[in-house]
């Protein structure tokens, strides 16, 4: 064995002696057309990614070893080394400790060397290469033992039909799930006995208001800012389940679901409140028990995330991924554009935001580039992201809350109106009989709902929603047409127009 200094200088040389082969082949190289051309060869693209890999590990002062036959054996294959370095960021760079778990994988199971085995020891490799924690019982989760139980899980076919179908990316949230693999298989029981209705990747986020119920006080009047709420026992799904929840707990239960089902979700913060994402139906992201939205959510920690915090980035990642191709291309040409002259480095990366404009890294690497032109404008900030989101609404379906903070006018209390809409999770009340409340959205949209949060017991026997279209005022909704979830702070939803 080698010692800690001993086994970093090795490092260094690995890292050494791959950009060494990478400066070699492309120094006779002058143009951004036989960069990607270069690119384009099997064994040159794998290069690239075992130098993006141990550089990684050298930033972090993490030593690296190819001792171990099965490490080495991943190193060296270019489809298993794309997956580990384009299915989202790791914490700490800890590729390293990635890498060993899904060696360890690959030794207990050889099946895990293909298909959607693979997916799921990268999955699982890059998620456990940080400690996982148990809600419950806030120990690590053994990321292993977790492999071995959703590989058979998934030769049971005890998952909804889009977990078949996910790629590395999507994977590494259902396998990320702070619920033990005992919690899930009570979820998956509890579903198919009780709530059948909800057995579908459409639905399953639903369950959770039909199965938590909205209380900041147990039975005996203890609060659940008491550890005594939930007397003392594990807060595991059944226990959730059993006492109810604030709103930290409801998302957790929605998300824990889910992923039993090996549907993706993760919870997320928003002002005052806790909500969370999650992939519906196999087709796109969306918010659950949601207050502000996309724009007022952020990434719970310790989650891992991509790019930075704000939840919205998880569609775009998204957008990105579904275009393996062309995001991997874009990646290995923003890696080598580290390795070329400051022109070049520019044209390269340019050139990537064309074939990925949804991988933000491109931008942040450009902007860099940039600044050492001796550029002042900030491209990121005054360009490039504003392109991004325009070019992401454009082209992909986005939901978003179109009434967050615009202007509200309202028969009474008008110094509270603005919590209204404010992201604040605070409250607007009344004491009249009859009231209104109006809404300025400052431009025409498609509604595709209205979300009302009842707090406490409050109600109302009965209300009309009336929309301006086309200069006058009609009647798009009504107390009718609300669904009701929950009782005590009960979330009501309607159908948009």
């Amino acid at each position: 064995s080698c010692t800690t200094r001993e086994s970093d200088e090795g490092t260094k040389k690995l890292l050494s002696d791959l950009t060494q082969n990478i400066e070699d082949k492309i120094k006779n190289l002058a143009s951004l057309g036989s960069l990607k051309d270069f690119l384009e060869n099997g064994d040159n693209s794998l290069e690239i990614y075992q130098w993006d890999f141990v550089n990684k590990v050298v930033e972090r002062r993490q030593d690296f070893s190819l001792d171990d036959e099965m490490v080495s054996w991943i190193f060296n294959n270019r489809d298993i080394m794309e997956k580990i370095m384009t299915s989202g960021d790791v914490d700490f760079n800890l590729y390293n400790e990635a890498i060993a778990i899904i060696a360890e994988i690959m030794k207990q199971d050889s099946a895990a060397k293909s298909g959607l085995k693979l997916d799921l020891a990268v999955a699982i490799g890059l998620t456990f290469s940080s400690e996982v924690p148990s809600l419950a019982y806030k120990t690590a989760i053994d990321g292993i033992a977790r492999y071995h139980n959703f590989s058979r899980w998934a030769d049971e076919g005890l998952f909804m039909e889009p977990f078949y179908t996910l790629n590395t990316w999507l994977m590494r949230y259902v396998v990320g799930s702070w619920a033990t693999d005992e919690e899930m298989v009570w979820a998956r029981d509890i579903i198919k006995t009780e709530y059948p209705d909800y057995n579908n990747p459409d639905k399953i986020d639903s369950v959770t208001y039909k199965m938590v119920k909205y209380t900041s006080v147990n039975d005996e009047g203890v609060r659940i800012s008491d550890k005594n709420f939930y007397h003392g026992l594990p807060v595991t799904l059944a226990v959730l389940h059993k006492y109810g929840a604030v709103c930290g707990g409801i998302s957790k239960f929605g998300v824990a679901m889910g992923q039993s089902f090996g549907i993706p979700g993760l919870p997320v913060g928003q002002p005052g409140h806790c909500a969370f994402i999650w992939y519906r139906n196999g087709t796109y992201w969306k918010v659950g028990n949601d207050i502000t939205g996309w724009s007022g959510s952020v990434t719970h920690l310790p989650v891992m995330y991509s790019w930075k915090r704000p939840a919205s980035f998880f569609p775009i990642m998204h957008e990105a991924q579904q275009n393996p191709d062309a995001y991997r291309l874009s990646e290995r040409m923003r890696i080598l554009a580290k390795f070329v002259n400051l022109q070049l480095r520019y044209e390269l990366l340019e050139d990537a935001t064309t074939v990925c404009p949804q991988n933000y890294d491109l931008y942040s690497d450009l902007k860099e580039a940039m600044s050492q032109q001796e550029v002042s404008e900030d491209l990121i900030e005054r360009q490039l992201i504003p392109y991004l989101e325009k070019y992401y609404e454009e082209n992909f379906e986005v939901e978003k809350d179109v009434a967050f903070k615009k202007e509200v006018t309202a028969s009474g209390y008008q110094e509270r109106a603005q919590n209204i809409n404010g992201g604040t999770g605070s409250e607007w009340w009344t004491n009249q009989t009859e009231a209104w409340i109006e809404i300025n959205l400052g431009y025409p949209c498609t509604i595709s709902s209205i979300n009302i949060k009842w707090w406490g017991n409050s109600d109302s026997d009965d209300y009309d929603v009336l929309a301006e279209i086309d200069g006058s005022f009609v009647k798009v909704g009504s107390r009718s047409d609300e669904v009701r979830h929950g009782s005590f702070n009960a979330k009501g939803e309607l159908p948009g127009w």
